[in-house]
């Protein structure tokens, strides 16, 4: 009959240890829920209808890209956002490269955030198909569009007015000619 006892009690003391320590766990999850309602959120891509401030960069070749830029070749513009920092911009570069190289450099703008030899190495992959800027990532362009991740893809009609975004090229609506 002891022993019957003693195992009933053990059991009340287990059980209520349990309860304590999974209220713990509930008041820690929830202080946890509440610091992650603070935390901002990833950046996103610049959304479709959004109107690109005024700004003014210069391409690797010397020329001015700005916004008027993006008509110039007579209809919207491609661009292509990579960065030197960026795994999946490796990847995405090369099919970005032969998915654009059709519609002319005149109506593709590339944009390489970044520096050192990578930055180099990925403007020479785009000087022949793309306008290329090369600029950091407080640069003029890269913060018109609204510091967006990596890789991203654009098309920008005449006005300077998103009309597309997507994180690949595959995702992109690019027309077989603009």
């Amino acid at each position: 009959m002891s022993f019957l006892v003693a195992a009933v009690v053990f059991v009340g003391v287990l059980s209520a240890l349990n309860l304590f320590l999974l209220l713990a766990v509930i008041r820690r999850l929830r202080e946890h829920a509440n610091v992650l309602r603070h935390v901002t959120a990833p950046p996103a891509f610049t959304p479709p209808g959004t109107r690109l401030p005024d700004f003014t960069t210069t391409a690797v070749t010397g020329a001015e890209v700005g916004k008027a830029t993006f008509g110039a070749g007579g209809g919207p513009a491609v661009v292509g956002m990579f960065s030197t920092d960026c795994s999946a911009c490796d990847e995405h570069l090369p099919v970005f490269a032969e998915r654009i190289r059709l519609l002319g450099r005149d109506r593709v703008v590339a944009l390489v955030v970044g520096g050192g030899p990578k930055e180099e190495a990925f403007a020479a992959a785009l000087a022949d198909v793309a306008t290329v800027v090369t600029e950091q990532r407080d640069g003029p362009m890269y913060t018109a569009f609204g510091r967006p991740p990596f890789p991203g893809f654009y098309l920008v009609d005449g006005a300077g007015t998103v009309t597309a975004s997507a994180h690949s090229t595959d995702e992109l609506p690019i027309p077989a000619t603009l």
